[in-house]
Formats: C-alpha cells, structure tokens, sequence
C-alpha cells in the first residue's frame, strides 16, 4: 500500500526531524545519514524512534541505489530525492542514542 503524497509532505524522521526516503517496494521510511529504517505497516507509518531498525551496511547501500533508481523512491517534506541522497552525512558524523 502507497502512501498519499499530502502525508509524505509532513512527515519527518522523529530523531532528526530531517526528510526520509520512502520506499513503497520495501514498505519502509529511511533516513539514510542516521541508517535507520522505520516500517509502513498497512499504510501506517511507524515513526517512533525505538521503533526504528539499524540497517547495514550492505542494505544501506542497497537501499540508495534503488532509491536513485526514477520512481523507486519518494522523499518526504517536499524535499527531491535528489538532493536528500546528496546530503547524506557520513555515519561517524551523526550519533545515534545509545
């Protein structure tokens, strides 16, 4: 199930408050400077931050590429795809609370 563009225009990451990445093939919200995944259960977005999952690296990097990929991804707050796999911070430049 795909989220309705008007929710993707609000929503943020609950830790950063920063753009995701939606994946709808996934069925995931993803903050890839903070690696970390948050599920869309039946068209629901979870976005509690205990609720978010760690992603490797490997799926990281999997993840980007299908997000370069035209229509595989969205970027939520108005913000382009684009320019949010642009901005990506390197891990050791953004903590996670322990």
């Amino acid at each position: 199930m795909s989220l309705d563009p008007l929710l993707l225009d609000l929503l943020a990451c609950p830790v950063d408050k920063r753009a995701l990445l939606y994946l709808p093939a996934d069925g995931i919200l993803y903050n890839p400077r903070l690696r970390r995944g948050y599920r869309v259960d039946r068209g629901i977005p979870v976005l509690l931050p205990d609720q978010g999952e760690a992603v490797t690296s490997e799926r990281h990097a999997e993840l980007l590429a299908r997000a370069r990929v035209a229509g595989q991804a969205a970027a939520t707050l108005r913000v382009p795809v684009g320019d949010l796999l642009a901005s990506e911070d390197p891990p050791e430049a953004t903590a996670w609370p322990a």
